[in-house]
């Protein structure tokens, strides 16, 4: 019988890593229990991908929501894992209390993946209860000083993250997820606001900022295809961009709709208010600029390696990029991508090769 592996996703990144992490794994022989709370547009991502996901709980947005949800998922995923018994190895997924509480309770080995150092509370509540921590080589060791035990070991890799779904899910990368909204590739941008309600994140909703970019872009003859994280970004920019939104200059999907990377690979432009899908465009060749108030070094890494990413500090960069694309579309469009990647790896690879040597198995 395979062994059980357990990937719990929070994130749409998450979701899109543990599908690539299931359909990779199983391939070489384990079975994954792939698992995720209802947040943002993991539901119709999973749906239209067609992702064999348990989903249960939400997003809390306030402190003892977030509590109330993750004793909520707690029991749930408990109960799941329960029928799984001995064949229940390893739990993999990003920093996550929840995972790393209940696979610590089951004796049972945690394998944690992140690049995001910055975002204290997932790693303080998670990292303890590791067994390995997977990072790309663009964060230094150094990095992750306050969250490392004795019992953790540092599990570099040469890669990205975002390279998981690149390799191992190509078909979120259809044309039909864009063709079936009416959009023209290369003849749009993606807009990606930030995560403002994010334990990390101090800086939140610079609502005027995506409004601006929308019209500058709009009024360059480029259609503008916005990606909120929260309902009540969706309801402000929907009002505030009502008038283009009816004329279909401006186009923001329905969660079920949403399929991003798709998005991202045959835009013009993707602008985020945070780094995954800046790195994700960079990675495929598309321009990737990040509003995050600080450029971070896994995002400098990208840039270092001749990839289209860029920091911006003020919209005014951007509409002149905007104004360049409007006229040349392929301007910052790089071709040679495999070149550069030809000798990544993947944080799936990663921990593939870390269950390998923890269990000898004979797998492929």
């Amino acid at each position: 019988m395979r062994p059980v592996i357990w990937f719990d996703a929070l994130t749409t990144k998450q979701l899109l890593i543990g599908g690539s992490t299931k359909k990779f794994l199983e391939e070489k022989g384990f079975e994954v229990l792939l698992t995720a709370r209802d947040y943002d547009v993991i539901k119709g991502l999973s749906e239209r991908l067609r992702l064999d996901t348990k989903i249960f709980g939400g997003y809390g947005e306030d402190l003892y929501e977030k509590l109330r949800q993750e004793a909520y998922r707690m029991k749930i995923a408990t109960d799941l894992l329960s029928e799984y018994g001995e064949r229940f190895i390893a739990g993999v997924s990003y920093p996550n209390p929840v995972e790393a509480r209940v696979v610590y309770g089951l004796g049972r080995d945690y394998i944690v993946i992140s690049d995001s150092p910055h975002s204290r509370h997932p790693h303080i509540l998670s990292l303890p209860m590791a067994k390995y921590l997977v990072y790309t080589h663009c964060i230094s060791e150094e990095a992750w000083r306050e969250y490392v035990h004795p019992r953790l070991t540092l599990y570099p890799y040469k890669g990205f993250d975002e390279l998981s779904w690149i390799r191992y899910l190509p078909e979120v990368f259809d044309k039909k997820f864009i063709h079936e909204l009416g959009l023209e590739e290369k003849r749009y941008i993606v807009l990606r606001p930030e995560e403002s309600k994010a334990s990390y994140y101090e800086w939140g909703f610079n609502k005027d900022l995506w409004v601006k970019i929308s019209i500058e872009a709009v009024s360059q003859g480029i259609k503008t295809v916005i990606l909120p994280r929260y309902m009540d970004q969706r309801m402000i920019l929907s009002k505030e961009l009502r008038e283009y939104v009816k004329k279909d200059l401006v186009l923001i999907p329905e969660p079920s709709k949403a399929v991003c990377p798709a998005f991202i690979k045959y835009s013009l432009l993707v602008v985020t208010g945070g780094g995954t899908m800046a790195r994700e465009a960079a990675l495929l060749g598309v321009l990737g600029a990040t509003f995050f108030p600080r450029f971070l070094d896994v995002d400098r890494c990208v840039e270092r390696y001749g990839l289209p990413m860029r920091y911006i500090s003020s919209h005014e960069d951007l509409i002149k990029m905007i104004k360049d694309l409007s006229k040349d579309p392929d301007k910052y469009r790089l071709k040679n991508i495999n070149d550069i990647l030809r000798d990544m790896i993947t944080p799936v690879d990663a921990v593939y090769n870390i269950l390998k040597s923890l269990y000898k198995k004979d797998l492929v």
